[in-house]
């Protein structure tokens, strides 16, 4: 009501005032996607090398020399970590910024897919660290077979599981964002379910030759904590 009656100058004040924070949000929109992009190739990487375990554990892991060469190096390893330090805190004052209540479907599962995948990924990185730093292996096919090995491999399900099918479910739901205008509900919808379908498929097969459904595993004892 104010701004019906200020004068023009006053009307100016007001949008001057308001400019940076419209700004601000803008900047934190792009360092977001930035690093999401940022993530979002590491983890695509990951998630194949992952896949070729289906094949052996030896091209598992010689998979993995040849991309520790990009994401292992200290300027790769550098920009990751920043990556995650910039991708957690943008998203929640995003999500802050926005609210809960006036969100779509669609929106609400790039929220909560978000949350999990943000939650999976500084614990996943305390993990790696702790394997390397403290238990002093190699982080490699055998550190995380191993959990599904343990007494708390049910856990280990529930909580890798959620996080590859958060990353399906958080590309589906941008992408059915992004079709709605261009296509039907119906279609876009379709695309995403199939998405998350892949999702789910990839989950399913990590896990499976992982935990040694697969081929026989064999856990070196420097490998064994329990």
């Amino acid at each position: 009501m104010n701004s019906l009656i200020d004068s023009p100058v006053q009307r100016t004040e007001h949008i001057q005032s308001a400019s940076p924070t419209k700004i601000n949000v803008h900047r934190i929109r792009q360092l977001h996607r930035f690093a999401g992009m940022t993530l979002a190739v590491f983890i695509g990487l990951h998630l194949t090398n992952h896949l070729f375990a289906l094949v052996s554990i030896e091209q598992h892991i010689k998979v993995m020399d040849a991309l520790r060469l990009v994401y292992r190096n200290p300027l790769g390893e550098a920009l990751l970590l920043l990556a995650i330090m910039v991708q957690v805190p943008s998203g929640i004052m995003l999500v802050r910024r926005k609210g809960w209540r006036g969100l779509q479907l669609a929106e609400r599962a790039q929220v909560a897919s978000g949350g999990y995948l943000a939650f999976f990924l500084v614990a996943h990185v305390f993990a790696v660290m702790m394997g390397r730093y403290f238990f002093h292996v190699d982080t490699n096919f055998y550190f995380a077979s191993a959990v599904l090995f343990s007494p708390v491999w049910l856990f280990y399900v529930v909580y890798y599981g959620l996080s590859v099918v958060s990353v399906f479910t958080h590309v589906a739901s941008i992408h059915y964002q992004k079709m709605l205008p261009r296509t039907s509900a119906r279609r876009a919808q379709t695309q995403a379910l199939a998405i998350v379908g892949i999702g789910v498929a990839t989950m399913t097969l990590i896990l499976l030759v992982f935990s040694g459904a697969v081929y026989e595993i064999r856990i070196p004892t420097a490998y064994k904590w329990w």
